[in-house]
């Protein structure tokens, strides 16, 4: 099955952001010191696992709608989360949520 080109997805390919960068641009916008935004990344990534292993629609703009497609229990508590995100074709710059309503996500 191919992939769609575009271009953010090549961007995405060839450098993941990795938690340390997340960090770091955490701080700097946020204005909070590294070790108070590391706090809140990481109780923020916790929660966002925790609720995605429940198979818990997600709701964060302007990132988007995230939800569970499938789940595989690997043993050991780990899992395989297929994840579809939904979000709006310019949400960052527009002001707009990029939220789908249920009727429109297919």
């Amino acid at each position: 099955m191919a992939r769609a080109h575009s271009p953010t997805s090549e961007t995405a390919a060839s450098a993941p952001l990795k938690k340390p960068d997340l960090l770091d641009q955490l701080a700097t916008r946020s204005g909070l010191k590294k070790r108070d935004a590391k706090l809140a990344l990481d109780a923020t990534l916790t929660l966002i696992g925790e609720a995605l292993a429940r198979g818990d629609d997600l709701l964060l703009p302007p990132l988007g709608r995230v939800r569970v497609v499938k789940a595989k229990d690997l043993g050991a508590g780990a899992q395989l989360l297929t994840l579809k995100l939904r979000s709006g074709k310019d949400a960052s710059q527009s002001g707009k949520t990029g939220l789908a309503t249920a009727a429109e996500d297919v």
